[in-house]
């Protein structure tokens, strides 16, 4: 009797035309399980569940989001992750539109984003002063706002609902860059499928039309003898499968397809042409998940791996025979067509039998492709050397394999282990040679797959070693390439070894151009993260403010009051050399106007702040700057611990370092600052970045007659904190710490006599707390164990100066001659207890040669 079950088949997933929600379509089917173990499906039932999704923002981590709602619902597949992603950035989309919001999805870098420039302390060395440039004037003071980021008080333009307006902007739209990706992938689809009816369409010729009506017949053609008569019976019965309409009625059939697989394995080895028909039926199949089963039940996947393995060793024997490759015959018959050479018979015959295999693993792949889509199956391939093969394919010379090669190769470059098989056969030396090429479509598979390689160092390392720095510079201003060009370059940059690479190219010009040109730098995430990476170098930083491109960058910022344009300056204005920081001199007083304008976001007030914080320039008017904004009590308010972020509070405490010299250190005085930032050492103590700016500042303070006092005479725990400090991990700490303490040192005679006291406390702690113990808790604690023996293991001899461990003679140490000596010191007279056979030193020291080895 027939067992009927069940099974649910998902389908189609999208957006609901009016909620906030996604809708998953599914299909309830009866299926029929025969005593002979085939199925039919019975009845089928569509059905559908929405997925509710509660609040979907600006802020909402959407990736996060997809994942937990594939964790929830079984009806999606893990491999749906990506078409769950983008309906929900449509859903975000649409909420942006229905509510007035700002809810794109948020930019993101490619290599996560630029690392942030470890700040350090600015080095107070004079030069001379330059004349000063005509500045722009600045816009009207404004009155002194709450500080970015407090939890009760914030900027107008930082709160959450309007984060996404900066001066009266509209919003990111990250929802085209999207699109433009989806849309990509479609045309990749599409032309994947064209170029597979196109090899349909030359198998199909050979063979009349092929008829439903025939089927038996055709299947009755499979049983034969005869290879040519087995070979028209699969090219009729592959006609059949590339129409849809057939498959309710050819996949019901009992043994077609065991039968299709049997003849794969048996007959497969004898006939290319055998082999690419009964491969392109389950290619059709193929094309539609659900059929998946279908195909893996008959292993047909593991036999195409095998005729892939084949076919790679039929090609690498006959090259090694003949000394002909598959390239140098498609460059021969290029040449021919051009007119330039002649092929021979045999060359005609390798160029024929060539095509026919290229058609063969273009099939082959592309139907692996498809089922790879499961996890599961994929990691099957990978046993199989699914990589290498694919790797070997990019030897090869027909642009639509190579195109499926790539795109391939791409999708299996997110596991660790594929990358390494990838690594070790040499992928990136053979992928350079298509950077660039012609097909644009080609291109573009290798620049993502050489995307993906650059997470990893080593494979950058051959990126860099193959050419690629200068090659891809060349592609950056190609619209279609910028993203994954910049993509790469990044990741490139990220080394500090290669970002001086970049100066010897026109990477620096172009970005610059791109940086002013680009509207809102929120859109390009990537081209902000390269500008970052190679702006802290010292040449590309010279470089990128050459002529009155630093000018232009300035105005550009103050104009758009775009955050990311001022991290850019940022970095520059970290540069240790004065030339770059005396550029900043003339707009310093525009950055303290924007820093302390009432509607500044915290994103653009940190980067202003950084700016600022950088910048010690010795001939610059600090005190005239103080005095006009009243920057100290502006900044007092902000150093208040837990009044702001720690990101917008270290760059405080740095700026108030750059403002202290001998006109405004009275005026630090007055603020309170002084012992605010000491407060905050104690409070931040753990944090080795704040405790290092924090002890620079004091530096700063310690040379000035008027915060030195207050800071010795108000904190005078200062000092002991300072000592401490000189046992801290961080080497940079350590020599802050000590400059301190000698300037300190050099000032005050009374605290010169007690930090040398606290210095030999700090350095001999251990000692000191040795000899501070009793004598007899001293004795227990150092008694030594005889060499990890017990008393019973260890046999004294009776001469008082050795003792007999098993067939070891042991001499006493010292302490045991004292105590043999009854505890008193071994002196002139006690020549007696040295052994009789200690023949002695016949020569005599002199009071030199002692001092010497005390010295050692």
């Amino acid at each position: 009797m027939a067992e009927v079950k069940k099974k649910i088949k998902p389908g189609q997933i999208e957006v609901h035309p009016e909620e906030l929600a996604i809708v998953v379509h599914y299909e309830v089917q009866e299926v029929s399980t025969l005593p002979d173990g085939t199925q039919k499906v019975i009845s089928k039932e569509p059905g559908e569940k929405k997925i509710s999704v509660k609040s979907l923002s600006d802020k909402t981590n959407v990736p996060l989001l997809a994942t937990e709602i594939i964790a929830k619902c079984k009806l999606i597949h893990p491999s749906k992750t990506g078409q769950v992603e983008e309906l929900l950035y449509q859903l975000q989309h649409r909420g942006a539109g229905d509510d007035g919001k700002a809810t794109a999805k948020p930019a993101s870098a490619s290599a996560g984003g630029a690392p942030a420039a470890k700040s350090s302390p600015p080095k107070a060395t004079p030069a001379p002063a330059p004349a000063p440039a005509a500045a722009a004037p600045p816009p009207s003071p404004a009155k002194p706002g709450p500080p970015p980021g407090t939890p009760s008080k914030k900027p107008p333009a930082a709160s959450p609902a309007p984060a996404a307006m900066l001066n009266g902007k509209a919003p990111v739209k990250a929802q085209s860059r999207l699109d433009a990706e989806a849309e990509e992938r479609a045309e990749l689809q599409q032309r994947r499928q064209t170029q597979a009816m196109q090899i349909f369409k030359m198998q199909q010729k050979q063979y009349e039309q092929a008829y439903m009506t025939k089927l038996d017949e055709y299947i009755e053609g499979l049983y034969e003898e005869e290879m040519p008569k087995k070979v028209r019976a699969t090219g009729m019965i592959a006609q059949l499968f590339r129409n849809t309409e057939n498959f309710e009625t050819l996949l019901s059939h009992e043994t077609l397809l065991q039968t299709l697989a049997r003849v794969l394995r048996e007959d497969g080895k004898r006939s290319i042409d055998l082999c690419t028909n009964i491969v392109s039926v389950f290619f059709s199949v193929s094309n539609f998940t659900q059929f998946h089963g279908l195909i893996m039940q008959n292993q047909v996947g593991a036999l195409t791996m095998d005729l892939i393995d084949l076919e790679i060793k039929r090609t690498e024997h006959r090259a090694a025979e003949e000394g002909i490759s598959p390239a140098m015959v498609a460059q021969k018959a290029l040449e021919a067509s051009q007119g330039q050479v002649t092929l021979s018979e045999r060359e005609k015959k390798l160029l024929a039998l060539i095509q026919k295999q290229d058609r063969l693993l273009y099939i082959a792949f592309y139907m692996l492709l498809n089922l790879s889509e499961d996890i599961e199956v994929e990691r099957k391939m990978k046993k199989k050397n699914i990589v290498v093969y694919l790797v070997k394919m990019l030897e090869r010379s027909n642009v639509e394999l190579l195109i499926l090669a790539t795109t391939f190769l791409k999708k299996l470059s997110i596991y660790k282990e594929n990358k390494e098989t990838m690594a070790s056969c040499k992928i990136v030396e053979k992928l350079m040679k298509f950077v660039p090429v012609l097909n644009d479509v080609l291109l573009m598979s290798v620049l993502r797959l050489l995307h993906n390689l650059s997470f990893d160092h080593t494979l950058r390392d051959d990126m860099v070693k193959h050419g690629l720095i200068p090659k891809a510079v060349d592609l950056m201003t190609v619209p279609r390439f910028q993203p994954v060009v910049l993509g790469l370059l990044y990741h490139i940059s990220m080394e500090d070894k290669y970002k001086s690479l970049f100066t010897f190219t026109d990477c620096l010009n172009k970005m610059y151009d791109m940086l002013m040109r680009v509207q809102d730098l929120r859109n390009t995430p990537e081209l902000i993260a390269l500008a970052v990476n190679l702006t802290q170098n010292p040449r590309n930083a010279e470089t990128l403010c050459e002529g009155d491109r630093f000018d232009k960058m300035m105005r550009r910022a103050f104009q758009t009051c775009d955050e990311l344009m001022f991290k850019v300056l940022r970095n520059l204005s970290q540069q240790d050399g004065l030339s770059i920081k005396r550029r900043f001199g003339p707009y310093v007083e525009q950055l303290v106007t924007l820093l302390r304008a009432p509607d500044i976001t915290a994103e653009l007030f940190v980067e202003v702040l950084g700016c600022l914080a950088n910048l010690y320039i010795p001939e610059f008017d600090f005190l005239g700057l103080v005095r006009k904004h009243d920057l100290l009590t502006f900044l007092a308010t902000y150093a208040q611990p837990g009044a702001v972020d720690d990101d917008i509070l270290l760059e405080v405490v740095m700026f108030v370092g750059v403002l202290c010299n001998e006109g405004t250190a009275p005026l630090i005085c007055q603020s309170g600052l002084v012992s605010t930032l000491f407060t905050l050492m104690g409070d931040k103590k753990e944090d080795d970045e704040f405790v290092l700016q924090i002890a620079f500042t004091f530096h700063k303070f310690l040379l000035h007659d008027e915060t030195r006092t207050m800071l010795l005479t108000n904190t005078q725990q200062v000092v002991f904190y300072l000592v401490d400090l000189l046992q801290d991990k961080n080497k940079e700490v350590r020599r802050v710490a000590d400059q301190c303490l000698d300037i300190i040192m050099d000032t005050d005679e009374e605290w010169a006599v007690r930090i040398r006291n606290l210095k030999f406390e700090s350095f001999n702690q251990e000692w000191l707390d040795v000899v501070a113990q009793p004598p007899d808790q001293m004795a227990a604690q150092h008694a030594r164990p005889r060499h990890g023996y017990d008393d019973a293991e260890v046999d004294y001899s009776g001469d008082g100066y050795g003792y007999q461990i098993s067939d070891q003679r042991l001499v006493a140490d010292f302490d045991d001659l004292g105590g043999a000596n009854g505890g008193a010191t071994w002196g002139p007279g006690d020549e007696g207890i040295m052994h009789a056979n200690y023949d002695g030193y016949e020569g005599t020291y002199d009071e030199e040669e002692l001092r010497r080895g005390y010295a050692m």
